[in-house]
């Protein structure tokens, strides 16, 4: 695909999100009708010098009632570079807008890539606003108020370069010295004299994640379990989902994210769905599939409308005070996952049942010892072989389970120090 295909890929994508936020009556600043609000693709507008039109890749005009002329604009110009953008780029757009719309236009540069940190200069000098766009990211929530939003660091993180490997999101903007994550609150910095106090309080008056325990999680899914009759066995995930009425599907193609990482699934929270993507084995596409159910049981729809899981959410294990909000939601969905697949009830008939065929007793060290010799290594090697294949799950996943409850005293001189829900999706 050459530099021209993809530029025009990814202005058909913008402006398909452009026009389905339209849909939705969010896409107007909070003050204009929808109706007021007209988008563009690919439009032609006169210029004087040239004696001809000029072309834009995407447009949004704003009408104030009553007008036949529209008295805003906001053009995009979507790069699909890899690098940072040409100063070159900057200052033709730049140029042709003064040309055409003087100063009754702001223009935003669309790009697909994170761009080099001297790219907010460029922004800078010529007032233009830059989003960085991805079809497969994941996408919050932002109403005007009381809004959930993501940290400006993490925001900034996906538009400039850094160390850190990070999560891609759906829409992420930068303009005058601040970071945004969704369109609406994005284009009433965009337009003079739409700004608000709400817009400008900071992230303390965003809504943040709230805690919850894990026996509130156990519960969410110890009441969807009920729900499908589940009595014993490996839990039957697509009929929670139908019973749920999610809308699920599964793909055999490999997605991958901007730094190359595979997307393993994704859900939608408008349209009630989630999708499964290519998995290297079924444990792993088990583990993946509760997680995003649990994202529904969890309701998190309040703070997402879609969302991604590639493999190192599975490592978030644990809250931090430095992690990010949408952190916190990954670790309930893993909770919710481990759960689900493992419910303790049945969990604990299933370990009886396996010590008992194994001759496994409490000699005065615990429920279930294991160390490193053989008489006792090999009895504890098969039950949790016994019960991974009993819940078709890994063999650390039921370790850790059985660590978690406290039923395990472990004296391996190999023991691992510590393991994280990775584990639970490995072979």
């Amino acid at each position: 695909m050459n530099s021209t295909e993809k530029g025009d890929k990814l202005e058909d994508e913008f402006y398909e999100y452009l026009i389905e936020q339209q849909r939705r009556g969010e896409l107007v600043y909070d003050l204009h009708p929808p109706a007021n609000c007209k988008i563009f693709k690919k439009k032609g507008y006169y210029c004087k010098e040239r004696g001809s039109d000029v072309q834009f890749d995407v447009v949004i005009e704003i009408y104030q009632q009553g007008r036949s002329k529209p008295s805003f604009y906001t053009v995009f110009e979507c790069k699909n570079y890899e690098g940072g953008i040409p100063e070159t780029c900057v200052t033709d757009f730049s140029d042709k807008l003064g040309r055409i719309f003087g100063h009754a236009a702001k223009g935003v540069l669309v790009v697909s890539s994170r761009l080099q940190s001297g790219a907010d200069n460029l922004a800078r000098s010529r007032s233009m606003g830059i989003i960085k766009y991805d079809k497969a990211g994941l996408e919050v929530v932002a109403d005007r108020r009381g809004h959930y939003c993501l940290e400006s660091r993490f925001v900034k993180s996906q538009i400039f370069r850094n160390d850190r490997s990070i999560k891609s999101l759906k829409f992420s903007a930068f303009h005058d010295g601040k970071f945004f994550c969704a369109i609406n609150h994005f284009l009433r910095s965009l337009e003079p004299g739409l700004s608000s106090d709400d817009e400008n309080e900071g992230e303390s008056a965003r809504v943040s994640v709230p805690y919850l325990p894990e026996e509130q999680i156990e519960k969410s899914a110890r009441e969807i379990l009920e729900r499908v009759g589940y009595k014993s066995g490996p839990v039957d995930l697509k009929k929670i989902c139908s019973v749920l009425s999610i809308d699920l599907q599964f793909s055999e193609q490999l997605i991958e994210d901007e730094d190359g990482t595979p997307i393993l699934g994704s859900a939608n929270f408008d349209r009630k769905s989630i999708k499964i993507n290519s998995h290297a084995n079924s444990k792993q596409e088990r583990f993946t599939l509760g997680h995003e159910i649990g994202h529904f049981c969890l309701n998190h729809g309040r703070y997402l409308r879609s969302e991604t899981i590639v493999e190192r959410d599975l490592f978030i294990n644990r809250e931090t005070e430095s992690g990010f909000n949408y952190e916190r939601l990954e670790f309930q969905a893993n909770a919710f996952s481990s759960n689900i697949i493992m419910p303790s009830h049945v969990f604990l008939v299933a370990i009886e049942v396996a010590r008992t065929r194994l001759d496994i007793r409490d000699r005065g060290h615990g429920y279930i010892f294991v160390d490193d010799q053989p008489c006792n290594f090999l009895p504890f090697d098969q039950l949790l072989a016994n019960l991974s294949q009993y819940f078709e799950v890994s063999k650390q996943a039921i370790e850790i389970k059985l660590k978690k409850m406290g039923l395990l005293t472990d004296q391996r001189r190999r023991n691992q120090a510590s393991q994280s829900w990775p584990d639970l999706i490995r072979p």
